[in-house]
This record gives C-alpha cells, sequence and structure tokens, in this order.
C-alpha cells in the first residue's frame, strides 16, 4: 500500500455511501498468479491475450467476459469449458478468475483436478492439514478444476470428486470446469468415454444444472 495514494491518502479503505471498502493500492503488491493458485505456464493468461481462430473460440470468449463481468457469488453459477486439446479452454478459466479478482475483489481459487486429488490424499494422515484443504475445495467462492477427467479414478477418488462438486451445487458456490471430454452421451452408438462414466450420471446432471457449457472447437 502506498503511503500517498491519491484515492485513500494511505489509509487503506475508500468511502462508498454509507460503508467502506478496500481501496484499489491494497491489491497493487499481490502476486495475483500465486494468490490464485494460478500455474507459472498461465501465469500471464489474459482475456487480451487470447486468439481465437474459430468462430467457436471467438463466442467462448465473449461467454467467459460476459461471465467474469456479471459474476455473482451468491448465485452460485459456473462454466464447463468443454472441447479438445489445445483449445484454449485454461488460459480462458485463468482469464475469469484474474478478471473477477481484480473487478470484484473475490478470490477465486485454480486447482488442476489430478494434483488437487494427490494433495489431498498426501495429506490424509494430518487431519487438520486435510480439513483445511478440504474446506477450501468447498467453500471457495470460485474454483476452478482443470482438465477433469483425464485421471483414471479409484472409487476414492470418484467419491472425492462427487462430494466437492455435490456440496457446492448444494450450497451455491460457482465452479468453473474444463476438459476434454463430453459431459454424456447423446446415443447409444457413441463409444467415447465420457464424464458420465468417469464419476456418474447424478454429478454429471449437477453439472448441467449449476455450470452453463460453453464447446469450444477448431
Amino acid at each position: 500500500m502506498a503511503g500517498d495514494c491519491p484515492i485513500c491518502g494511505g489509509t487503506g479503505f475508500v468511502e462508498k455511501g454509507h460503508s467502506v471498502a478496500l481501496c484499489s493500492c491494497r491489491f497493487q503488491s499481490v502476486d495475483i498468479a500465486k494468490y490464485l493458485r494460478i500455474p507459472p505456464r498461465f501465469a500471464s493468461a489474459e482475456f487480451e491475450n487470447y486468439l481465437p481462430v474459430s468462430a467457436s473460440q471467438a463466442q467462448a470468449l465473449k461467454t467467459c467476459i460476459a461471465y467474469a463481468y456479471s459474476f455473482e457469488p451468491t448465485e452460485g453459477k459456473g462454466l464447463t469449458l468443454l472441447g479438445p486439446p489445445l483449445m484454449g479452454k485454461t488460459h480462458l478459466a485463468v482469464s475469469v478468475l484474474k478478471s473477477i479478482y481484480r473487478n470484484k475483489r473475490i478470490r477465486g481459487l485454480f486447482f488442476d483436478t489430478k494434483d488437487m486429488l494427490f494433495k489431498l490424499k498426501s495429506v490424509m494422515e494430518d487431519s487438520g492439514r486435510y480439513t483445511k484443504l478440504m474446506n477450501i475445495l468447498l467453500k471457495s467462492p470460485l474454483l476452478v478444476l482443470d482438465d477433469l477427467g483425464s485421471e483414471r479414478l479409484s472409487d476414492w477418488q470418484r467419491e472425492i470428486i462427487t462430494y466437492i462438486i455435490s456440496y457446492r451445487y448444494n450450497h451455491m458456490k460457482s465452479t468453473i470446469i474444463t476438459t476434454n471430454y463430453a459431459l454424456r452421451k447423446f446415443n447409444e452408438k457413441e463409444v467415447a468415454k465420457t464424464i458420465e462414466d468417469r464419476l456418474s450420471e447424478t454429478v454429471v446432471s449437477k453439472i448441467y444444472q449449476m455450470n452453463t457449457t460453453v464447446y469450444i472447437l477448431p
């Protein structure tokens, strides 16, 4: 916080009607990528440097920008960014996190799904650390679950993901999911694996209800 901030005069607070709010200078020294748990590869990802090469990507960018600027944490609305690899799904998810933090001062958190499961398993024997991490995953106002479905799930892993998604659905917590897999099969002839195959029909139904599905195609 700068002592000579022209907005707050160095107090760190500004008046808003009959209340006060944190001044923007309080956030200037924050390492956003580290604070939001964004991995180094995507630390520079922004809406401005996402370069769509298809109509689908261009529409996905517009949808994500609109979501970020209209985000209301009490509504529990999220996004499912679905499409093949190299479409920029993670880039867009990170850009949403950054935009919401900058414009609304709401801290969302990024978790690669496989890494999340590894971290939970590694602290299982430490009840305090396990509870703390699980509470973060359950109660964060905005959570990115990146690359859902890429891992082969054990029964324990399936139960953990089901619990996290179900809790966030029931408690109106916004979740952004990126995945290379379709959520479910739409006819009996389809043979590709889906999120429904990896988790369950019940979980996929919750994802459809809580999130807007954004298809990102070449």
